[in-house]
């Protein structure tokens, strides 16, 4: 029997390997269908708003609740696909990888985790800064510069404070921290999750200093998170939290995190 240092959702049962789950060709095999789910919602997104004439599609930037409601319908289809697909691929169900109702200490463990990620974060972005002497900006900052009206900042906030931290936890965390932390040592699949995390979320080459290594050093806390507490919902409150500040830093400070 191998050894289990570097997964603790619950005991096995006695007729489970305790290695079982997330298999690297199983994880890579749903890696690959959640990026056909994701695309394919796109292109039926474009083509229902396409042919509605709700968007031009000759236009370099969409209106802004297009854009947003985009964003949405992937969202939607691609967590019913990781939760139907996750329990399969991990060989434990739903409470087991986290989706469990949590206590006072899920609870307290995601806002200690939402002060520690905006600490990595800020201080990471501050350090970037002085070396590299730019400020680049996430792609939701550039996106909040062009909200106008109060059904746009609505969508908006719904998005980034509840849709984005459900729908990235359960990718980021549920799965590809797990995925990891399977054939690997617990800190390398937090160090690597957290990198991955980070590096999706610029969008040009210079962006890999000044957002996506400030970022990842928030990716790292929430590992932290969800590896200490095994429970998504503290994850949801960090993500949540952090997210809520920026906006707030935003529309009240303008503070362009």
């Amino acid at each position: 029997m191998e050894n289990n240092s570097t997964w603790q959702p619950s005991p096995p049962s006695p007729t489970t390997s305790v290695r079982s789950g997330f298999s690297i060709p199983a994880s890579i095999a749903f890696a690959a269908g959640a990026v056909f789910v994701a695309f394919a919602a796109i292109i039926a997104f474009l083509l229902v708003v396409s042919a509605t004439g709700a968007v031009d599609l000759s236009r370099k930037v969409f209106p802004i609740t297009a854009e947003l409601a985009g964003e949405l319908t992937v969202y939607v289809p691609l967590a019913a696909y990781m939760l139907f697909f996750l329990p399969r691929l991990a060989m434990r169900s739903l409470p087991e990888l986290g989706f469990r109702a949590p206590g006072w200490r899920e609870i307290g463990i995601g806002v200690a985790g939402f002060v520690l990620m905006a600490i990595a974060i800020l201080g990471a972005g501050a350090i970037m800064a002085a070396l590299t002497h730019r400020h680049d900006t996430q792609v939701a900052v550039d996106l909040l510069k062009r909200i106008k009206t109060p059904e746009e900042k609505i969508l908006f906030l719904s998005l980034a404070i509840a849709f984005a931290p459900l729908m990235e936890e359960l990718g980021f965390r549920v799965f590809l921290f797990n995925s990891f932390a399977r054939h690997v040592p617990v800190w390398l699949a937090t160090v690597v999750s957290g990198v991955i995390f980070g590096a999706v979320h610029s969008t040009s080459l210079p962006q890999l200093l000044t957002v996506s290594i400030p970022l990842a050093c928030g990716g790292i806390v929430l590992a932290c998170v969800y590896s200490i507490s095994r429970n998504y919902w503290s994850n949801v409150i960090t993500h949540s939290m952090f997210n809520a500040a920026s906006v707030a830093m935003f529309f009240v400070f303008h503070v362009k995190t």
